[in-house]
């Protein structure tokens, strides 16, 4: 499976440090963001499976940056566990009527947090909130924001489409099928900040699909510079490689040679 990525926002260094050396240990990838506007930077950029989040911060106190989380949707339906030294009962109650996922205090056991987020992110999955594979908001989010586009309004709709994903999934596996989904996410994440606005939407809306919803004066943009950078590194999901007019030339481990027709990233602009 791919790895789960966590967003750990949390400003003591050595707290910080135990909790990125445990979950990567336990498989994880781990990022830090020691005050509320490196997080928030950290959040759209990497799409994490769930954010670790103290409430004390430099910047900012972690009940704001939750719900500047929640403003930005791709970010909105991601689990979010509070971790604190704040055990008062009206504070644990606020974290939680805001709608997030746990909350646990300082000191805290490593295993016992360990299960709450494997449970938080299980129970996204279990939702259809998000996908396991890619973090993105899940199919149904998608047909949910969709539905909420109005006709003819200044916002569209685009629809990415991974084009030859099944002959690379038979040939590699369904592992490197899931790399390449969330090298996508990654790459559409990072499009879609550089050339969109920030309450943009991109989701996961099938299993070789991306959606993305944006203003109608950056789609072209947005679709141009997603297909020049996918196809820029396309071959890089390919081992032992030799690209030809024709598509991709794979040798396996005995010798054998095979041409695929190459990935491409296909996209369709659904209109507003």
């Amino acid at each position: 499976m791919t790895t789960t990525r966590l967003l750990i926002v949390e400003d003591n260094d050595d707290i910080a440090q135990m909790l990125e050396i445990f979950f990567a240990g336990r498989g994880y990838e781990a990022s830090i963001a020691p005050s509320g506007a490196r997080a928030m930077g950290l959040g759209r950029k990497i799409i994490p499976s769930l954010i670790l989040l103290d409430v004390g911060l430099p910047d900012t106190d972690g009940y704001t940056l939750f719900k500047e989380f929640r403003a930005v949707t791709r970010l909105r339906y991601t689990p979010i566990i509070f971790v604190t030294k704040r055990s008062r009962r009206e504070e644990r109650l606020a974290g939680l009527e805001l709608g997030a996922d746990d909350y646990i205090h300082k000191p805290f056991d490593l295993e016992e947090l360990f299960l709450r987020v494997q449970n938080a992110i299980n129970r996204a999955a279990r939702e259809s909130l998000a996908d396991p594979r890619t973090g993105l908001p899940s199919a149904i989010i998608v047909r949910q924001e969709l539905a909420l586009l109005p006709e003819g309004g200044a916002r569209r709709a685009l629809k990415f489409r991974l084009r030859n994903l099944d002959p690379f999934l038979d040939r590699y596996g369904l592992l490197a099928v899931s790399n390449v989904l969330r090298h996508t996410a990654l790459l559409l994440n990072g499009v879609v900040d550089e050339f969109g606005d920030p309450e943009d939407f991109l989701g996961q809306s099938g299993d070789d699909s991306f959606s993305v919803i944006c203003a109608g004066g950056k789609a072209a943009e947005i679709r141009r510079a997603a297909v020049d950078r996918f196809n820029a590194d396309v071959n890089r999901h390919y081992a032992m490689t030799q690209a030809t007019p024709d598509g991709v030339r794979v040798t396996d481990a005995g010798g054998h040679t095979q041409l695929l027709p190459i990935m491409w990233l296909e996209t369709v602009e659904l209109g507003g």
